[in-house]
């Protein structure tokens, strides 16, 4: 018996992207009836294509089926993705030593969950990685706000993390933590094209066990009178600069 309970994934970016990467794993595509926009025709037109069953329905029954989410006229009926765990990072870092990671330590607000799978797609990240037991997950609400990358980024649930990022050290990765009581700066650091980046929780910042594994401390300078950046601005921040000096590392 088939006990997986299926999401309903809504928003034009979302629901192109779960048509664009596991189309097979999508039961059926609800559209707001009436007149549709020339992008929900588009995903219209697509799921068509995979021979999705696509249906009209109210716009009432759309905000029932997404609890009043913000669904743009369209909710794709969908089996859950499968989180990657340790065994698939372990393959991935012996297979590859040029690996770009945002690890995230126990991110609680799904919305900030959402942004930072936004600007690691943005940024060119390999793969997220964070603990099974901790923090907030994947769901509907975390598809919408990251505009399709929960679905273009690999992300890892491993069990443990601080045993993982001893791993990826002995494998050759360097860790990177996010601490804005750091003197040095991102701006300062020189990095190697295998790094992992850490971003710690909204309040408390990294766990102990954490920071005693990563092998440079990092913290973004705030010229103004504000003393810090929302968590996912400031991942932004931190992964586009650590990207320009991946390249430079590579080509040197």
């Amino acid at each position: 018996m088939n006990t997986i309970k299926p999401e309903f994934l809504y928003g034009l970016h979302a629901v192109a992207a779960v048509l664009r990467f596991r189309p097979q794993q999508v039961r059926e595509l609800n559209v707001k009836s009436g007149q549709l926009s020339p992008a929900v025709t588009a995903l219209v037109k697509l799921a068509e294509e995979h021979r999705i069953v696509v249906k009209q329905i109210s716009a009432g029954q759309l905000q029932r089926l997404t609890n009043d989410g913000v669904h743009q006229g369209v909710v794709a009926l969908t089996e859950p993705r499968r989180d990657l765990d340790d065994k698939d990072l372990e393959v991935l870092l012996f297979e590859s030593s040029d690996n770009f990671f945002l690890v995230l330590d126990s991110i609680d607000d799904p919305r900030n969950l959402g942004a930072c799978l936004r600007v690691a797609d943005g940024a060119g990240v390999d793969g997220v990685i964070m603990a099974r037991s901790r923090g907030a997950r994947i769901t509907p609400l975390v598809a919408k706000v990251s505009s399709g990358a929960a679905e273009s980024v690999p992300c890892y649930r491993v069990a443990n993390l601080a045993r993982t990022l001893k791993f990826m050290g002995a494998a050759g990765v360097q860790i990177v933590g996010a601490a804005g009581g750091s003197a040095a700066t991102i701006f300062d650091l020189s990095v190697s094209s295998n790094v992992a980046l850490v971003i710690g929780h909204e309040g408390s910042g990294l766990r102990r066990l954490t920071r005693d594994h990563c092998d440079l401390l990092a913290s973004i300078p705030m010229l103004g009178t504000v003393d810090s950046l929302n968590l996912s601005v400031a991942a932004g921040v931190m992964l586009y600069e650590i990207q320009q000096k991946r390249d430079k590392s590579s080509v040197e």
